[in-house]
């Protein structure tokens, strides 16, 4: 680091064996500490403080545990903090720290169940492997340590990020949370057999957390405008979630509480009393810094409550308050077209200004999402085929909240009851003409109200 300076002559060193500890003139900390075994080392790590002029502290941890992941892999835990040491300090977010590149680049990312951890997209081939993957991480059975950010197409290489911004984001994300892309929309419809329409689609990036599958989705449309936000954002939430996902490696001061005790236990006999006593208050020291940390979480956390505040206000905590959408970015379509369809009448029925501009503004900056075309082009592909016309719907509509209820003559499919305002949907059996699929296509566009949202 250019800034340290704790390594330098001048600086107070405490070097005792396995507990090392550096300071230097400007308060500038370097802890280091070892766990023995029988067999050799457990676990090693460092705790290194540096202050700054602006009333903080940044202080980064790393400990190494040996065997300590799956298929005996070493693991190692890093994690990065800015902490006030006087009233008002600004505090900002750590950057990752270098050392999570340097391990990556040198190979030492290791296995994630089925992922390797690195900082380069894993990019799927359309093949039984792949669809394999993809289920995998779709239903949250990839990966273990990190979680996973899903990339879906737009078509055949095509995704809302380029090549290169789909490698930067990995990039950044590197040791953090793996990035997943999907080579094409075939693959989507492949994988949505597969895993019951769970899957990620149309353009759709998903987070997916290890244990319970994607948790959320981002899309361009209603509070993400445009790819730069969309990249900034799901590199945020990656990050978030990965930070408040349980942790299997051990911090400073679990490792600190490790050492003491083994250090108590193996040198009971030799001890002065003085000694023992020293080594209780250190353990009193460390639960009291693993205290303090605690409540800094709990301060850093935001509020479970909806709505509490500006951050709450959000398409998630609506839809929430609404109820299921029958595709990804469905209230935001809807909500555009209600905008477009109250200026239309703003003469008629005196709008004020304030109001049209923002409706106006609504309209120009929520694009239609990319999940509506994309059910209409399921539409059209699933009444292409007359023989096949009955399976391909009841397979499609199965997908967007509807049940079928009698199978006689027609088919007769109705909405789930958290689906309101969707009226029943009838296939017939027998097959029509093209003239006939098309306007049962119509009739289910009517049905399902999307017929005017695009526009």
């Amino acid at each position: 680091m250019k800034h340290q300076t704790v390594l330098s002559s001048g600086s107070e060193a405490d070097l005792d064996g396995a507990n090392v500890h550096v300071r230097s003139a400007i308060g500038e900390e370097l802890r280091m500490r070892e766990l023995q075994s029988a067999d050799g080392w457990m676990a090693i790590g460092a705790r290194h403080d540096l202050p700054d002029d602006l009333g903080r502290v940044w202080r980064t941890e790393c400990v190494l545990r040996r065997g300590a992941a799956d298929g005996g892999q070493d693991l190692v835990r890093l994690r990065t903090q800015c902490i006030a040491t006087t009233a008002g300090a600004k505090l900002e977010t750590p950057r990752k720290p270098y050392l999570i590149k340097s391990l990556i680049k040198n190979g030492w990312g290791g296995k994630d169940r089925q992922l390797e951890v690195s900082d380069q997209p894993i990019w799927l081939a359309n093949s039984d492997e792949g669809l394999s993957t993809a289920r995998a991480v779709t239903l949250g059975e990839a990966s273990k340590w990190l979680p996973t950010v899903y990339v879906s197409a737009t078509g055949t290489s095509a995704w809302l990020l380029g090549q290169r911004e789909i490698e930067k984001l990995a990039y950044d994300l590197g040791g953090i949370a793996h990035v997943v892309v999907e080579p094409d929309r075939a693959f989507s419809f492949a994988l949505r057999a597969q895993t019951e329409a769970k899957n990620a689609y149309g353009g759709t990036f998903a987070l997916s957390a290890p244990g319970q599958g994607i948790v959320r989705r981002y899309y361009v449309g209603w509070q993400i405008q445009d790819a730069i936000e969309l990249a900034a954002t799901i590199r945020e939430a990656a990050s978030t979630l990965r930070s408040q996902m349980p942790s299997f490696g051990w911090d400073w001061t679990e490792l600190q509480e490790q050492a003491l005790r083994a250090q108590r236990a193996n040198e009971k006999s030799r001890l002065t009393a003085a000694e023992s006593e020293q080594l209780y208050l250190d353990e009193i020291d460390n639960l009291q810094d693993r205290i303090r940390q605690l409540e800094q979480q709990l301060v850093a956390r935001p509020s479970d409550s909806v709505g509490t505040d500006e951050g709450e206000f959000s398409a998630d905590n609506l839809i929430r308050r609404i109820g299921p959408e029958i595709y990804s970015g469905e209230v935001s379509d809807r909500l555009r077209f209600a905008a477009k369809t109250t200026l239309s009448f703003a003469e008629q029925i005196g709008i004020d200004t304030r109001s049209k501009v923002i409706l106006q503004r609504i309209l120009d900056r929520l694009p239609v999402s990319p999940a509506l075309a994309e059910l209409s082009q399921d539409l059209a592909r699933a009444t292409k085929d007359p023989k096949r016309v009955a399976s391909e719907l009841m397979s499609l509509l199965a997908r967007h909240g509807y049940l079928e209820k009698s199978d006689n003559k027609h088919i007769r499919l109705e909405a789930d009851k958290q689906f309101d305002g969707l009226d029943t949907i009838t296939i017939p059996k027998t097959p029509s003409d093209h003239r006939g699929l098309t306007n049962l296509r119509k009739q289910i566009e009517r049905t399902l109200g999307i017929t005017k949202l695009g526009d």
